[in-house]
């Protein structure tokens, strides 16, 4: 009996020990990391059912694996460390200024670095998952959805109010909606930028409260959600862009300088395929949504910018009304999840 193995001595199963690390690194995970790298593996799992080359679904396959291991490998080693007996490190207004900005610069300059990175790293992931929604796409020789939702943007745009607006406000209101329009691409880190300002002064926030990781996490949880669902939804709604398609620009003829300047980032940059639903007015509704719910005056100007990217992306036949309203619909149910989510 004395040559007896003990419990103690039988080592672990792979299988254990493999589902322990998982379950380790999913601890890590905040809930926009989780969604994203959900996504990356329905789009690598989803590349051969929509018929794409051999060497695009390999390359899908190796650049959201690749992704992933950084979602995850930062999600691990850029935790905070705290000495014995800092204060929280989630800048609460409760903990005074001077004990948060000490407690912020006791964190190993390596770990901020990479906090910081783990912060920025899904705008990246939105860019990829761009570009890869492009491929996933079947067009339409019919162009049944062009022509439905041009009916819809033809009783609006030729209403006598909107043209007599768009009249009156030539030139000056068509160079503001092409600004606006181009205001799509910085109003998510911008979005991001309002939290940091308000992680370095809490007391801008409601009752002087803020917690960082958990706003930065609810933010991209509701931005990457809006995002990937438009995503998604593209091959199932095949339809062109009505400035391609139509050429029925509303009111006079202006060419302002941002016209040309979104021409060609979309020349450069554009998948130029679906439409439908508008990935840009989903992001922005969803990004002042989520700055207005930490910092309410901030909010007013996301929301202005929100909704004049939206009314830019039809006035300037970027998108069809169908798409805005659907877009918008999608930020905001968006944001409503999120909000359940991170309430829980």
């Amino acid at each position: 009996m004395s040559d007896a193995i003990q419990p103690s001595t039988i080592p672990a199963k792979p299988v254990v020990k493999t589902a322990t690390r998982l379950s380790e690194a999913a601890a890590t995970l905040r809930v926009s990391e989780k969604l994203a790298l959900i996504y990356l593996t329905y789009v690598s799992m989803a590349a051969p059912f929509y018929r794409v080359w051999v060497t695009q679904g390999l390359t899908i396959a190796v650049l959201n694996f690749l992704a992933s291991g950084v979602i995850t490998l930062l999600s691990k080693y850029s935790a905070s460390v705290k000495p014995p007996g800092s204060p929280h490190m989630s800048f609460r207004g409760a903990v005074r200024d001077e004990e948060s900005r000490l407690a912020h610069w006791c964190v190993p300059e390596r770990s901020v670095f990479l906090a910081t990175i783990r912060d920025w790293f899904p705008a990246v992931l939105i860019l990829l998952a761009y570009r890869e929604s492009g491929l996933f796409f079947f067009p339409d020789s019919t162009h049944r959805l062009d022509y439905l939702f041009v009916r819809w943007d033809h009783a609006l745009l030729e209403n006598r109010w909107v043209l007599g607006l768009l009249d009156s406000g030539a030139p000056w209101l068509q160079r503001y909606l092409e600004f606006a329009y181009s205001l799509c691409y910085p109003l998510v880190p911008l979005g991001l930028g309002a939290l940091y300002v308000l992680r370095e002064w809490p007391k801008l926030a409601p009752g002087g409260r803020f917690d960082a990781d958990r706003a930065i996490d609810r933010f991209w949880t509701t931005v990457l959600l809006a995002q990937f669902t438009c995503y998604v939804l593209f091959p199932l709604f095949p339809s062109t862009p009505p400035r391609f398609f139509f050429h029925d620009f509303p009111g006079p003829v202006v060419q302002p300088i941002f016209r040309t300047v979104n021409f060609w980032i979309l020349g450069q940059y554009g998948i130029e395929s679906s439409v439908f639903p508008s990935g840009h007015v989903a992001a922005v509704t969803a990004v002042a949504l989520s700055v207005r719910a930490c910092w309410p005056r901030a909010g007013v100007f996301f929301g202005i910018a929100a909704a004049s990217v939206a009314v830019a992306t039809v006035i300037g036949r970027y998108h069809y009304a169908a798409d805005a309203a659907a877009g918008a619909l999608i930020g905001i149910a968006a944001f409503l999840v999120s909000s359940r989510i991170h309430k829980t």
